[in-house]
């Protein structure tokens, strides 16, 4: 957490919780926070790493209000663990990677807690056993719940390819969860890593529709999409908007994941081409532009890195969404290509602020930042920062 949250958020104006489990669970930060003063304080946590790390100073920039301020999220990681009565399904501490019993968590749709609870009390009723970390013991690591507002997928989430009392549970949730409307087994011997892994369809298609910004979309287990729909629809506006006379030139869509850019937006470029390194989700790009009859996208599995370092083709735009970690040092390899301008959409200010910087020593200027408040009740943050050449 930015020193600056943690130093100035003493002044801050306290309200009552929402939920019963703040503060113990780690899923919210700024529950005792008014609303208006979160969106304050992360404005600011740019605007500190931007001038610490990146040695940049901005300051007239906004930040875009969550329509939603709690029941947002559209997955929730619940962890598997032995609880006082029989096998839990909780959320981490704050600060740990102990559990804790969570059962009114209002981050998650408002589907998710009776999800989480009937299936839970499904799952007490067989020979699962919780997955143990220090003793490699037991079969089950997750539950993940992925929904719409209208439906839920239920990921199963085991260490290994068993998974006890199958029929028991299928035909449990069938019968208690209308809800669910798919059942996925996934098999992820990573313990780094939650969602991962090979996966199975147990009952339904195996995977969940979302409608963005008037696309289908449809999402594998594993996928990623962004987590707040609404906040997702504002950011692909925001881009269009800025885009102004740049609209039917050519678009690199870089960490393109299932297609949320190239789709969105795409049909509006002469040219565009997706790099995506996930197979999964470039599986599910392809498929999704298909399914908006975009069949002109050109789609790259591969590293980003190594497709910029071997690419000789030449982009107007350039839009990249990379991992919490950034890009770092090769970010410069985004000259080859030589965009008029770059978009880039980050969810950590720090690494944001770091590679700026980098693509300001090679020649582009800061055009805009806007930050979006993706996740509410915590201190995230996505920002998204124009660059356009000198």
């Amino acid at each position: 957490m930015p020193e600056l949250e943690k130093v100035r958020l003493r002044c801050w104006t306290e309200v009552t919780p929402v939920c019963t489990s703040f503060p113990v669970c780690g899923g919210c930060d700024w529950q005792t926070l008014e609303y208006s003063q979160q969106l304050h304080w992360k404005r600011e946590i740019i605007r500190e790493q931007f001038s610490r790390v990146g040695k940049i100073k901005v300051d007239n920039f906004e930040i875009v209000p969550s329509p939603k301020e709690v029941n947002y999220r559209l997955k929730m990681e619940f962890v598997c663990y032995q609880g006082k009565k029989g096998l839990s399904l909780g959320l981490y501490r704050r600060n740990s990677k102990f559990p804790v019993s969570c059962q009114d968590c209002v981050l998650g749709l408002r589907d998710f807690e009776k999800t989480r609870a009937v299936i839970e009390d499904i799952l007490r009723k067989t020979s699962l056993r919780p997955y143990s970390r220090a003793n490699g013991k037991g079969e089950l690591k997750h539950l993940i719940l992925r929904g719409n507002g209208s439906q839920v997928m239920a990921i199963l989430v085991t260490k290994g390819e068993r998974l006890p009392d199958e029929d028991h549970i299928v035909y449990n949730v069938k019968k208690r969860l209308s809800e669910v409307s798919t059942l996925v087994h996934l098999m992820n011997s990573n313990d780094r890593v939650v969602m991962r892994g090979v996966s199975r369809t147990l009952f339904g298609e195996g995977i969940l529709e979302e409608e963005l910004s008037a696309k289908r979309f449809e999402v594998p287990p594993v996928a990623f999409f962004q987590n707040n729909l609404e906040v997702t629809e504002l950011i692909v506006e925001h881009i269009v908007n800025e885009m102004g006379q740049s609209v039917g030139n050519s678009l690199l869509d870089l960490y393109s994941g299932i297609g949320t850019f190239s789709i969105t937006i795409g049909n509006q470029m002469k040219r565009v081409t997706s790099v995506e390194a996930n197979p999964v989700s470039v599986k599910a790009l392809r498929a999704n532009a298909n399914l908006n009859g975009m069949f002109g996208i050109d789609l790259v599995m591969s590293d980003v890195m190594d497709y910029l370092k071997s690419n000789e083709r030449k982009f107007s735009t350039v839009i990249l969404d990379p991992p919490r970690a950034g890009v770092g040092e090769d970010i410069r390899l985004l000259e080859k290509v030589k965009p008029s301008r770059i978009f880039y959409v980050s969810c950590d200010p720090a690494t944001l602020a770091r590679d700026v910087a980098k693509l300001m020593e090679a020649g582009f200027e800061i055009s805009s930042i806007k930050a979006f408040d993706m996740f509410p009740q915590t201190w995230h943050v996505e920002t998204v920062c124009l660059l356009e050449r000198r």
